[in-house]
């Protein structure tokens, strides 16, 4: 009869009001919880990824419309400037228009129409019968105020691009004239649909008082659009349409809230059976004041009333409720909007110091580079410099950019840049890396090379630094600042490395740079008798500029090493990455050939291993590689290149014409030229040979050294593309992974856009001296063709 009574009781108490409402009460605060939770961590996260992910392609494809753009003004500029032009508006000529007319069709052949008017609107050139539109008689009015104006798109029976320019007399600084080019637009719809992917579609837009109308579209839009990104130099906008591939990257997982929820309800349901179960329902005052406590709570919810239901400490961290530290965009202020494009170069961020490089931009690298890091996982930057003038206020504004983000500074102070590069492979604070140097370039330049998660920035990831720049999209927080050194310790690691057979005397040419005082103490430590030559740091190079692959800049050190009777002598660049070497004799062993060592003593000795070279390199190269069992790799020239291609093929030794080598066995696989140094001397010690004689056993061809010429930013990457499209080189077997190099039975020619200067490289190898000279006529042949203003040294 009591066991009868208690089970009745028990279910009583189970199936009473207040339990009732307890239960509806969890279910509902568990339901509201999953709600809130889900459009928190769920559907707002998978908007702003989309957000995100949308603007970084309408940012990509703004830019490189921008490019595009800015290199036809740049170029119709450089016309308008001629003083051939200026004189016909004061003397319009049959002969100067004809002039004018031959040098703009070689440079525009698809031209619809090429005009230049005078002040009073006089017609002094035209091969185009039809009247002006309105739009262009807006250009012109601008034109002749001296203003900058933007392209248009003129949409008659085939749409236009249009361009125009006035003619400045440089006596008076006056305008005398203007210049106005309708080129087919089918070029610039060609890019926006190049970069039509999987991702999604493109709009071009011109702004107008009331609403952008559309000049273009790519593809089908059936999405929602992003913001308008505005590109620079213009009046235009690009909208981008993302496609469901997409969206589908930015969907985040609902299985996590789903869960965590389910199990909330699970064990919350139990829980509240067991503690209803210890009530006594005699006591029936308490019950019933649960009971209208209850209802007091239902009808406060039936009055849209908030459910005040405190979580606890314990309970958040259960529902993964805790807030985290998120990246919060500033503003972009005007001035960081439309960043040049010259300095956000293929593999750094280059540019002339204090005029393109300011402090104000290092500051916000700084803040990009580390919200980058952040993103990647990571909370500490090393940072260094070199030893250029003007290096340490550029990097005290990086470090204050940096700092700004919460992310912390480890500061390794003046050192090269293999320095940088050991620290992030060797110390386990971090994987990532900056350092304010210009490498080889001048002294009145500088820039940042940059490292992220173990990767060196390369093309859009550069690119993705400058967007967050004008985005001014940042982390933000207080990060701290240390100091660290790293020479002893990359010291102490090539001593243990290296093992020298014998008695060594070596030239240190480090150019003033910033191996001046590292490079002579390592090898000094390695046993060798050290001669330095320009190895007191100075900032304005006073000796010759700190770029080892010009042969002008190898005298002295040719000079000393025979003076001192020296075994070996190394150029190091301002920076330390690479290396050129001089021989006992004075003869210069260019790095391709210095690539075929280094490939031999490898390769033999881990058989049908990976050899990278650049295009620059010596077709000698190839056979070299096969002869030893390994595979030769022609890649693209650029450090952050040839590291990237190492990597995804593994490969333990790599080079390029430039000076950098890459070694990867008993090392990192970053570019060192004291490194290489040092391997080559163990090589010579361990083999008892002199560098000549070492050397002696690779064939050399007749060959060029790197030309440079020089070419305007703008146009540079403009010209080797149309060589591409128009060059006719014969029988020749072209390759068009970096610029175009031609390869014909007895030598090769190559032309490509330098990535660190505003020129074209260019380099020639054959059989005889005569082949070169016929590959020389050839290439300056078609390179006319495509721009007749260009000057070259043959």
């Amino acid at each position: 009869m009591n066991e009868n009574n208690e089970e009745l009781t028990l279910q009583q108490k189970l199936l009473s009001p207040v339990t009732l409402v307890t239960l509806i009460v969890i279910i509902v605060v568990i339901s509201i919880s999953a709600f809130l939770s889900y459009g928190k961590w769920v559907t707002a996260e998978e908007a702003s990824r989309l957000d995100q992910l949308v603007n970084n392609e309408a940012i990509k494809r703004a830019t490189r419309i921008a490019q595009y753009i800015d290199g036809q003004q740049k170029q119709i500029e450089l016309f308008a400037s001629r003083p051939s032009f200026q004189d016909i508006t004061q003397d319009a000529s049959e002969d100067l228009i004809k002039h004018a007319m031959s040098s703009l069709k070689a440079a525009y052949p698809a031209a619809l129409s090429m005009r230049i008017y005078s002040l009073e609107r006089k017609e002094l050139m035209n091969f185009d019968p039809l009247p002006l539109s309105f739009t262009e008689l807006d250009m012109i009015n601008q034109a002749e105020k001296n203003a900058t104006v933007g392209p248009e798109i003129l949409n008659q029976e085939e749409s236009q691009l249009l361009l125009v320019r006035p003619i400045v007399n440089k006596a008076t600084n006056a305008v005398s004239g203007t210049l106005l080019l309708a080129l087919p637009s089918a070029e610039l719809f060609s890019l926006i649909s190049e970069t039509t992917e999987d991702s999604g579609h493109t709009e071009l837009l011109r702004s107008a008082k009331l609403k952008p109308f559309s000049l273009y579209k790519s593809g089908d839009h059936n999405s929602q659009p992003s913001a308008d990104t505005k590109i620079d130099g213009s009046h235009w906008l690009v909208r981008f349409y993302p496609a469901p591939t997409l969206i589908q990257q930015a969907s985040v997982s609902s299985f996590p809230v789903i869960a965590i929820h389910i199990f909330l309800l699970i064990i919350s349901m139990p829980a509240a059976y067991i503690l209803l179960g210890q009530i006594d329902p005699n006591r029936k005052p308490k019950i019933k004041q649960l009971h209208a406590d209850a209802v007091r709570i239902k009808k406060g919810r039936q009055r849209n009333e908030m459910l005040d239901v405190k979580i606890e400490e314990d309970d958040t961290e259960v529902l993964d409720l805790q807030e985290t530290q998120a990246h919060q965009a500033e503003k972009s202020s005007n001035e960081f909007e439309h960043l040049p494009n010259n300095i956000f170069r293929s593999y750094d961020i280059r540019g002339l110091a204090l005029d393109e490089i300011t402090p104000k931009l290092a500051a916000k690298i700084g803040q990009a580079v580390a919200s980058e890091v952040l993103a990647a996982g990571e909370d500490a930057i090393y940072v260094g410099r070199d030893g250029r003038t003007h290096s340490p206020e550029l990097c005290e504004s990086l470090i204050e950019g940096i700092l700004s983000t919460g992310c912390n500074v480890l500061n390794l102070g003046v050192i090269p840049t293999p320095l940088m590069y050991f620290a992030t492979c060797e110390f386990s604070d971090s994987n990532s890396g900056i350092i304010v140097t210009a490498s080889h370039n001048s002294a009145p330049y500088n820039g940042f090379k940059m490292v992220v998660d173990g990767a060196t920035l390369a093309d859009d990831q550069i690119l993705q630094i400058k967007s967050r720049i004008q985005r001014g999209d940042f982390y933000q927080g207080d990060g701290e600042a240390s100091e660290q050194s790293v020479e002893a310790e990359y010291i102490e690691r090539i001593f243990a490395d290296i093992a020298l057979a014998g008695d060594v005397k070596i030239v240190v040419d480090a150019s003033n740079g910033a191996t001046s005082k590292v490079a002579p103490r390592l090898f000094e430590e390695l046993g060798c008798e050290v001669i330095p030559l320009f190895c007191e740091m100075d900032g304005t190079f006073p000796n010759h500029d700190p770029d080892p692959t010009r042969e002008e800049n190898l005298q002295a050190l040719i000079a000393e090493v025979k003076r001192t009777e020296a075994d070996l002598g190394v150029a190091l660049d301002g920076d330390g990455d690479r290396l050129v070497i001089v021989t006992q004799t004075g003869q210069i062993i260019w790095p391709d050939r210095l690539l075929m060592m280094f490939a031999k003593d490898i390769v033999s000795r881990h058989p049908g291993s990976d050899v990278i070279y650049d295009v620059k390199c010596t077709r000698e190269l190839s056979s070299i590689v096969r002869s030893y069992g390994g595979r030769p790799i022609m890649w693209k020239t650029g450090h952050s290149h040839l590291k990237a291609k190492m990597k995804q093929t593994g490969a333990l030794i790599g080079g390029e014409f430039s000076g950098h080598i890459f070694i990867k066995d008993r090392w990192y696989g970053f570019d060192d030229g004291m490194y290489a140094t040092a391997r080559l001397l163990e090589i010579m010690t361990l083999r008892d040979q002199d560098a000549d004689s070492l050397f002696a056993g690779f064939p050399t061809l007749p060959a060029t050294p790197e030309i440079l010429v020089p070419v305007a930013e703008d146009k540079k990457f403009k010209i080797v593309e149309m060589l591409i499209a128009r060059g006719q080189f014969q029988n020749g077997k072209a390759t068009t992974i970096d610029g175009l190099r031609v390869d014909f039975t007895k030598g090769w020619g190559l032309v490509r856009a330098s990535n660190t200067s505003a020129a074209l490289t260019m380099r020639f190898e054959a059989e005889e001296q005569q082949v070169i000279e016929q590959i020389q006529m050839l290439f300056k042949r078609e390179l006319e063709k495509v721009d007749p203003s260009i000057q070259l040294p043959f």
